[in-house]
């Protein structure tokens, strides 16, 4: 089983702005650290196609996947570089008619990738376990769609009230990928979520065009998501170290739902909050899912 990372992991927020450590770096740091593929952000290419594949033939890593709103230029250059998906990383939605709508969007976005060999997913937080219409959000999506395929964020699924070995067998062929990330606490999904039909400007909203943005409003950008970022750190909080006692989900299950599948879902670490120096915590999180997932 190959195990990759994220790109995030290297900037949080900071690197989604290009603020963060450059591509190179980022590949470097991932291959030391010993993972096999990576998960690109939107702002990593900013990069020309040429020199992206170099630096992963120098490191040897590949790419699966890319987080960032489907377009056909990012699903053309997720095609040159080899990877399988582009997964949107969330998007408003309130209710069951708004899962609809995007589920059909999600749908679109599906048949233009296809022809380039892409798949399109879509990337859960705790909000779309919000309850609908005797189903959680995601579930109305799901149920709706019939080209699309989620990331399972599994942190944030048992932080959200939704067991991660349950829904990836309920929707067994749908699980591109899981995001690997430590919960200690079941939140739940939080109050209504968002509407996708709001008129007030989401601070958000710029990083689907920050290749557009100078680096001047990048840093003004950074410095409101941060205050943001800190105001609901409890939610971060909940997030512990792989295989600690507090930790209340079963990787071997998901391991094996998964292996229920008719093809390998992907496995991405997504470090949001570090319970240690940066590096090491990355490292450990490797090393407990090569020693203890078969």
């Amino acid at each position: 089983m190959k195990i990759g990372i994220t790109s995030y992991a290297f900037g949080g927020i900071a690197s989604i702005l290009g603020l963060g450590p450059t591509l190179p770096e980022k590949l470097k740091a991932i291959k030391a650290l010993g993972f096999d593929t990576v998960e690109l952000l939107s702002v990593d290419l900013e990069n020309d196609v040429e020199d992206i594949k170099k630096w992963l033939d120098e490191t040897g890593l590949a790419v699966t996947s890319i987080h960032a709103e489907p377009a056909e230029e990012i699903v053309k250059m997720m095609a040159a570089l080899g990877g399988q998906a582009v997964i949107w990383a969330g998007t408003p939605f309130c209710n069951k008619a708004e899962a609809i709508e995007v589920a059909h969007q999600l749908d679109e976005m599906a048949k233009m990738a296809e022809p380039y060999g892409i798949k399109i997913g879509y990337h859960n937080h705790s909000q779309e376990f919000y309850f609908d219409e005797g189903k959680s959000l995601l579930e109305h999506l799901l149920d709706n769609s019939t080209r699309c395929f989620l990331q399972l964020d599994c942190g944030w699924a048992m932080s959200g009230g939704m067991y991660p070995p349950y829904f990836i067998r309920k929707y067994k062929n749908r699980i591109i990928s899981i995001h690997v990330k430590e919960n200690s606490k079941v939140m739940g999904p939080g109050g209504v979520p968002e509407s996708r039909h709001t008129d007030q400007e989401k601070p958000w909203a710029a990083l689907a065009h920050v290749k557009e943005l100078p680096i001047e409003e990048r840093q003004k950008i950074l410095g409101n998501l941060s205050e943001m970022a800190e105001a609901s750190r409890n939610s971060m909080d909940v997030q512990c170290k792989m295989g600690a006692p507090e930790s209340n989900i079963d990787w071997r299950e998901i391991k094996k739902a998964l292996d229920e599948q008719d093809f390998d879902a992907f496995w991405v670490v997504e470090r949001e909050s570090f319970y240690d120096e940066h590096d090491k915590c990355l490292a450990e999180d490797y090393a407990w899912i090569q020693a203890n997932i078969e």
